[in-house]
């Protein structure tokens, strides 16, 4: 309203105090059934945007198209001061968290741990592979997909850069039929990339990058690198790790745990199509990736003779099991009451905290009917 940029988690502008529509906004009250009425579906107006790739669009506000200025291909070439060297890869991961973590630190947010999932290194050497920046891997998966298969169970957000020549160049470089080629120096590099993220990352990016390594509610983090001496490509995976576990039988998922921060809100499920090729060569050079469509929202269950205001949409799926106790949780429901069609289908378990919303889950479950028979 007034002009001001800030944190879209915010609840409110910090300068002129208007409410940011976006965040927080409550799900309306349950009325009473009259004795005429019938048990109709819920509306439930949520929304999250996460400032490093991921966008969650608001139940209510599905017809409007939110884009997303980030993460192009940031490209750097080495000054030719710089000796290259080999640096162990171990060596390299502690300096990219390292420099994140410093960054965090300098702007009073705790440090986020080290992530054992691999999801990020395979990211990067896919990228690494290919020489295209892409938030997709060449089998079609998005990030949160990738983090699944790799036992994630919390939400992650993803960062993308990249170092070095294009592919028509690399090729000459590494045949030396370009013999001026400078080389990548990996730690230098990286120092790079992390300082164009953090500090030249509005105009090019909207400050995606930067806003996700500054996300006061990440845990972790998992780092993938590759590279060799005319390349390097570095994906940072940010996690929210909040002790939430997901147990799928058949059609039937469990969301148990203790919760370390917030309490349970509500469970939002979104639609994709099935991870192919096709689809990442569809959607390789777009600048950030979506959550897909909104096809469900998990809610606990009403008490007999109370029912959910209808929104028109997505289906309601009211909870079998809806027990949250303190920071305990323990969530059971139908998947089947979201599934029309083969794809993906990811669930994002979202908690509250005071006016704020945010992700704890973003886990992944693929439908394959021709499988299933």
């Amino acid at each position: 309203m007034c002009g001001y940029r800030y944190g879209s988690l915010s609840s409110a502008c910090p300068r002129c105090g208007v409410l940011n529509s976006l965040v927080s906004v409550p799900i309306p009250p349950p009325k009473k059934k009259s004795a005429a009425a019938r048990k109709v579906a819920t509306g439930i107006v949520i929304a999250i945007i996460v400032l490093a790739g991921i966008i969650l669009l608001a139940p209510a506000l599905a017809n409007f198209v939110i884009q997303q200025k980030d993460n192009p291909a940031i490209t750097i070439l080495q000054p030719q001061s710089q000796q290259p060297r080999t640096v162990p890869h171990e060596e390299l991961v502690q300096h990219v968290l390292d420099r994140i973590n410093k960054d965090r630190t300098d702007f009073g947010l705790l440090p986020v741990k080290l992530s054992s999932n691999q999801a990020a290194e395979i990211h990067a050497e896919d990228v690494f592979r290919t020489r295209q920046i892409s938030h997709w891997t060449t089998n079609g998966e998005k990030p949160y997909m990738t983090y699944t298969q790799n036992d994630g169970e919390g939400s992650v957000q993803q960062n993308v850069a990249i170092a070095g020549f294009s592919p028509e160049q690399y090729e000459q470089c590494v045949t030396n039929i370009l013999v001026q080629c400078e080389k990548i120096e990996p730690q230098y590099t990286i120092e790079q990339l992390q300082y164009e993220m953090m500090y030249n990352d509005k105009e090019c990016c909207n400050d995606g990058h930067r806003n996700n390594i500054l996300d006061p509610r990440h845990t972790h983090v998992s780092i993938g690198i590759v590279y060799d001496q005319y390349y390097l490509a570095l994906v940072q995976n940010f996690e929210n790790n909040y002790g939430l576990d997901v147990d799928v039988e058949d059609s039937e998922i469990e969301i148990s745990g203790t919760l370390l921060d917030g309490q349970l809100d509500h469970i939002a499920i979104y639609y994709d199509e099935m991870p192919t090729r096709a689809v990442y060569e569809q959607n390789k050079n777009l600048l950030s990736y979506s959550a897909g469509e909104l096809v469900a929202v998990v809610v606990k269950p009403l008490p007999p003779g109370y029912y959910y205001e209808s929104l028109q949409g997505y289906n309601l799926i009211e909870a079998d099991r809806w027990t949250v106790q303190r920071d305990s949780v323990n969530v059971m429901f139908d998947l089947a009451d979201a599934v029309d069609k083969d794809g993906a289908y990811t669930l994002f378990a979202l908690a509250k905290d005071g006016e704020e919303i945010f992700d704890v889950t973003s886990y992944s479950i693929f439908v394959n009917s021709e499988e299933n028979d």
